[in-house]
């Protein structure tokens, strides 16, 4: 019983990285800045203007990425560690999540407030704090707002030329 319960957790998560890395991309929003970001946009030069929409860094962006990068491939190594442990694999299934949630959130924190990347890596720890907290962290990790908030946090790291594969 335990086992097969693991194994659906397992495919859960492993459905959850295929889809993200293959389902191709979604559109991502037209993020519109702030109103004291366009007010500053009018009074610049014109050729100004296109790079103050644009993240603040690119290079802090990419380093907060790279962060972001590592954390996810220690949680998915956790997660197949105990995937063949042949242990009930939800008690690090949960450290994973919550683990993914606290590395997402310090690293966030460290990026610039009006930063793409910063905000999309803050949701994406919100919703993996969500799911490590679950009853079924099965139906939380196939949560349209985790999917979303992975998503995002894909389509932001590439523009500065990182692959999170969330």
């Amino acid at each position: 019983m335990n086992r097969a319960r693991f194994l659906t957790v397992v495919l859960a998560c492993a459905s959850v990285v295929a889809l993200s890395a293959c389902g191709g991309e979604d559109p991502s929003p037209v993020t519109l800045p702030s109103p004291s970001a366009t007010a500053s946009a009018t009074t610049a030069a014109p050729s100004v203007a296109p790079s103050s929409a644009a993240a603040a860094d690119p290079a802090a962006d990419k380093k907060l990425c790279e962060s972001a990068k590592k954390i996810a491939d220690d949680s998915r190594s956790a997660v197949v560690k105990a995937a063949t442990s042949g242990a009930d694999p939800t008690p690090a299934l949960k450290k994973a999540y919550a683990d993914m949630a606290k590395g997402m959130a310090a690293t966030a924190a460290t990026g610039a407030s009006g930063s793409e990347v910063t905000a999309a890596l803050t949701a994406f720890g919100t919703e993996a704090g969500k799911v490590a907290t679950a009853a079924d962290m099965t139906t939380a990790a196939d949560s349209p707002a985790f999917q979303q908030a992975g998503t995002k946090a894909n389509a932001a790291c590439k523009k500065v030329g990182v692959d999170l594969n969330f």
